[in-house]
């Protein structure tokens, strides 16, 4: 298994535990991906969030954290 495919499976299992946070979760930004610029969008997102948990050692419990962050990261760019 690669890891970008053990990270898809981290962060959906995640996922399903911040339902009741009432913030969108990385699997349900996901589902909502139609278009090849948001599919990149997210591909870049996902990578940003997979290099966080690396160079954290791949503790888990912050998965939500680096995704969120990463995401920031890339709105923040786009956004200038």
């Amino acid at each position: 298994m690669t890891a970008g495919v053990n990270w898809e499976i981290r962060v959906k299992a995640m996922a399903t535990k911040h339902k009741t946070s009432g913030k969108p979760t990385p699997s349900a930004i996901m589902e909502s991906a139609t278009s090849s610029d948001a599919k990149s969008r997210l591909d870049r997102i996902a990578a940003a969030a997979f290099y966080k948990s690396e160079a954290r050692g791949f503790v888990p419990g912050r998965e939500l954290e680096d995704w969120l962050e990463a995401e920031a990261e890339f709105e923040g760019r786009e956004g200038q």
